[in-house]
């Protein structure tokens, strides 16, 4: 996941911008997370969510031939840290039927995703546009895939889906929800809009398959920035939002 843009550090380790941070998390439409994978290395959970990170994603997967080393720590440490945890996979259509991949991903994360009160529905990593393998397009591709995951374990509510605003959400327009397929968007999008309040949609919006006319839409999660920084995290990590409230996130996103 990949950005060109720097984000402001929110305020959440700095302490000259502790009273801007009250004032935009008192008026916050949106739930701060974070999204990581071994190149953010160890991680120390009870510092980001002491500085403020109410959810993370941690990379599980890619294609059918890796396995992030650091998936299984950050979703045990993360979870006994308090924060609601969510697994991706990070596709290759171009080299692999969705049913490979879907059973490589269940295989090495479905452990982590389980009716724990802690584990988000999973999401899948979508910005690989070379051909679709065994499908005739990347909707076919995605939509296969998220059907294969979710019969892995009847708890999913839906699958997340992540792709850029301006090349992956234009790819996937034809997106389907028929036969119980529910496609929650995760759209990245570094429009320099507060983390907090505001939104994806500053860019790309006319061929967006999750919005109904231009500059509208719905979103579930929105990457805000990959040069985030946040304590317990060594370097740079990407930030995200939630669009609702922490008590939304716990009753609409959770595995059951």
């Amino acid at each position: 996941m990949k950005t060109n843009i720097k984000l402001l550090r929110t305020g959440i380790i700095a302490a000259t911008l502790a009273t801007a941070l009250v004032c935009q998390r008192a008026q916050a439409n949106n739930v701060f997370g974070i999204d990581v994978s071994s190149y953010q290395g160890s991680i120390n959970w009870s510092d980001v969510k002491a500085n403020g990170a109410d959810f993370a994603f941690a990379k599980a997967t890619e294609g059918n031939y890796y396995e992030d080393p650091d998936f299984k720590a950050n979703m045990v440490n993360g979870k006994a840290a308090g924060l609601l945890m969510g697994a991706y996979h990070f596709a290759r259509p171009d080299i692999d039927c969705p049913s490979t991949e879907a059973n490589y991903f269940w295989n090495f994360a479905g452990a982590y995703i389980i009716d724990d009160g802690k584990s988000l529905d999973p999401a899948v990593d979508f910005e690989t546009f070379n051909g679709s393998d065994c499908q005739p397009n990347y909707t076919a591709w995605l939509n296969t895939w998220a059907k294969d995951v979710e019969a892995k374990n009847s708890g999913i509510k839906h699958v997340v889906v992540y792709c850029s605003a301006c090349s992956g959400a234009c790819d996937l327009i034809e997106y389907d929800q028929s036969g119980g397929i529910q496609l929650q968007a995760w759209i990245a999008d570094y429009d320099g809009q507060n983390l907090y309040t505001g939104n994806p949609w500053g860019s790309c919006d006319c061929c967006n398959a999750w919005v109904t006319g231009c500059g509208t839409g719905g979103w579930t999660y929105w990457q805000v920035s990959s040069t985030g920084s946040i304590g317990g995290v060594s370097g740079d990590c990407d930030f995200d939002a939630y669009n609702g409230t922490l008590a939304q996130l716990k009753a609409n996103e959770l595995v059951q």
